[in-house]
């Protein structure tokens, strides 16, 4: 029997954790309630943005798409409706998971599940999901999702 994990988990208040290049984040995209994307991130949000917004142009210019990678469909939902205003939340993990992904990526994988079991859909810009089963990602995934739920702008 595997003994119970401890876990803190830090709702950033502000943008100083979120900008900072260490500690693995989970960030959630929504507009007013509903859910547009979950992602993992170990670098700085404003990194993270970045490359999906750089590579979201690229492509819309292109065609191409650089490393197979597309960027960040939520960017413009339709040809003729452009959002200008989205809620992005920031979770930040303590320092000892930056080395244990496989964590990270089980609780957003519990995240974006328990967001499709309760809104009857999945985030409507979710490309890939990992599944795998980590002792207490579940519980911590429906720790977030109940203060998501909630949240809107």
């Amino acid at each position: 029997m595997q003994s119970e994990i401890t876990f803190n988990l830090e709702w950033v208040s502000g943008l100083k954790k979120a900008l900072e290049e260490t500690n693995r984040k989970l960030y959630v995209i929504k507009d007013g309630e509903k859910f547009l994307y979950v992602g993992e991130a170990n670098c700085s949000i404003v990194t993270r943005l970045r490359r999906g917004f750089t590579s979201y142009r690229y492509f819309s210019r292109n065609g191409n798409a650089r490393g197979g990678y597309q960027g960040y469909k939520w960017i413009k939902l339709s040809d003729s409706e452009v959002r200008s205003a989205l809620s992005v939340y920031v979770l930040v993990f303590e320092k000892k998971y930056d080395e244990y992904r496989g964590f990270v990526e089980a609780v957003e994988g519990e995240l974006v599940y328990l967001i499709r079991k309760e809104t009857k859909q999945w985030p409507l810009f979710q490309n890939e999901i990992h599944f795998t089963n980590e002792p207490g990602a579940a519980k911590i995934a429906e720790e977030i999702f109940s203060k998501l739920k909630v949240a809107s702008i």
